[in-house]
């Protein structure tokens, strides 16, 4: 029995004493790492990137060989380098022990017992950029269509978040801008005339003016408007002159003639018209009919055979007027049953 434990008690002491001695022998070995630039915490507003090409660093490390081939076993390696706030452009950071060493084994608790001895190449090019946000104009520049009251925005500014690298490379003293016109008239030109008419339009920045990655805020714009209803102008020719008498007098034996005897009835004009473009071009067409109107008082119904020069008024769809007044009609009033009996 006692032959036992002296036996089992050799073999626990062996196997600490390799283990021991495993742990005390150092080994220095090169592992393959991978650094992504990021920001501090303290820094929200930066942006930070590697420069291209990012190729893998070699990396010199020393300690226990135990420890070492852990880090071997997790190779390659890639690591976050944080990188403290500086100004927008390309940098380069050094890659020292003792800021390797830190970042490492915040990463990997095997490093806080490893030696960094070197590191190739030892400097890390990097570019900075940070967000920033200004104001930008709404406009309408580039308005097509006629107005009664002309398109307005609100709000008539909004904010962009933009990198200030692609703000640099703008010309200096650039107005930052975003024309909406385009939008604007294509919601409107399809509006009632006449009306005021409020429409969203959604905004979104130009990557060729503000670069990539750009926001708004915020997104949409209100523009109010009153379009004009779109005017035509037109020839009307033929219209068909008529004589109007008061319903008292529709049973009198009257009738207008012109001074060689023919009715006035087969008398026409041509006019001129201006209003909406629709009203207007259904007139042309004839697809709406005009009349010009002679009205007669009772004194003109005394005045037999008397030539009158009187001109007519004219009925016309609503918005569409004259755009000069019409020659007056010569005329006389004759007796019915004088006319056909030739006396």
């Amino acid at each position: 029995m006692e032959q036992v434990k002296l036996l089992s008690m050799t073999v626990i002491l062996t196997v600490l004493i390799w283990w021991s001695a495993d742990s005390l022998v150092n080994e220095a070995v090169s592992v393959s790492v991978t650094f992504k630039a990021v920001p501090e915490v303290a820094a929200p507003d930066m942006l930070v990137e590697v420069a291209a090409p990012n190729k893998p660093f070699e990396m010199q490390i020393s300690g226990p060989r135990r420890i070492v081939e852990d880090v071997l076993g997790q190779a390659p390696l890639h690591a976050r380098l944080r990188i403290s706030d500086r100004t927008t452009g390309p940098a380069t950071i050094r890659l020292d022990r003792e800021f390797l060493k830190r970042e490492m084994a915040e990463q990997w608790n095997e490093f806080r017992e490893l030696t960094i001895v070197s590191v190739i190449p030892d400097t890390l090019p990097i570019i900075l950029d940070h967000w920033i946000t200004k104001d930008v104009n709404i406009v309408l520049k580039r308005l097509g269509l006629a107005y009664d009251v002309e398109p307005q925005s609100k709000p008539t500014s909004t904010t962009v978040r933009m990198r200030e690298s692609r703000l640099q490379e703008l010309p200096e003293g650039q107005p930052l801008q975003i024309d909406v016109s385009g939008e604007v008239e294509r919601l409107l030109k399809d509006q009632s005339a006449g009306q005021s008419v409020t429409v969203t339009i959604p905004i979104t920045p130009d990557q060729r003016i503000f670069g990539r990655d750009a926001r708004l805020m915020p997104g949409t714009v209100e523009v109010t408007a009153t379009v004009k209803a779109q005017r035509g102008t037109a020839s009307i020719s033929t219209v068909p002159i008529l004589v109007a008498v008061s319903f008292a007098n529709l049973g009198k034996p009257y009738r207008a003639v012109t001074r060689n005897g023919s009715p006035l009835s087969l008398v026409t004009q041509t006019i001129s018209v201006t209003g909406p473009a629709d009203e207007v071009s259904r007139l042309a067409r004839g697809t709406t009919r005009v009349y010009g109107i002679i009205h007669l008082k009772e004194d003109d119904l005394e005045q037999l055979e008397v030539l009158k020069l009187m001109t007519p008024e004219y009925h016309l769809p609503p918005g569409v007027e004259l755009t000069e007044v019409p020659p007056a009609i010569e005329f006389r009033l004759t007796n019915v049953s004088t006319t056909e009996t030739g006396e």
